[in-house]
């Protein structure tokens, strides 16, 4: 048995999908909302299984350094490629069935895209992200936990990303919030 912390954050970003017949197709922008729920079976001994600051400082600093005001894209849409290149402004392609592979950044699928990056980030002994709920409307939103991603999901994922992770958890590091262990 185990018990469960939650974190909300909000990152705005455009994207459209390729293919649709209707409105989505038009390239637009959301407010995203997502909700970051972490796992644990004992908290620590300060009372808690990990401090809320903590999910925000490593968590909610990567969704907003990479996806906040971005344009995600599939890798195939060439034209919006082309656009986010030449204005200089933040892209992100999916990676989640490979580099270059034809994929939609629709809310299931930039769901599983953060569920893998972020549990990479803040996986830990004690405290794992068990689910998490990304907003596209108010009204929509798409939950998604690790038994809803393949494992060459998850591979193409952390390779497509694996430089920016890892230059991402070196520079920020970690913070001992316990007095007593510093």
């Amino acid at each position: 048995m185990y018990q469960t912390i939650t974190r909300k954050g909000t990152f705005d970003a455009a994207h459209r999908v390729m293919h649709e017949r209707v409105k989505c197709f038009n390239l637009h922008g959301h407010t995203f909302l997502y909700e970051l729920t972490f796992a644990f079976k004992q908290p620590e001994d300060l009372g808690y299984a990990l401090d809320f600051k903590e999910i925000k400082r490593v968590a909610c600093a990567y969704i907003d350094e990479v996806f906040d005001h971005c344009t995600i894209i599939n890798p195939k849409d060439t034209i919006v490629k082309e656009c986010v290149e030449k204005l200089g402004t933040k892209l992100y392609e999916m990676t989640i069935k490979g580099p270059g592979e034809d994929c939609n950044p629709s809310a299931e699928s930039i769901a599983k895209e953060l569920f893998v990056q972020i549990a990479y980030l803040m996986d830990t002994e004690n405290i794992w992200l068990d689910s998490l709920r990304l907003y596209e409307t108010p009204n929509c939103w798409v939950d998604t936990n690790s038994s809803d991603i393949r494992a060459n999901e998850e591979h193409n994922i952390l390779l497509g990303n694996q430089e920016r992770l890892e230059e991402f958890k070196q520079r920020i590091g970690t913070f001992e919030y316990d007095e007593r262990k510093c």
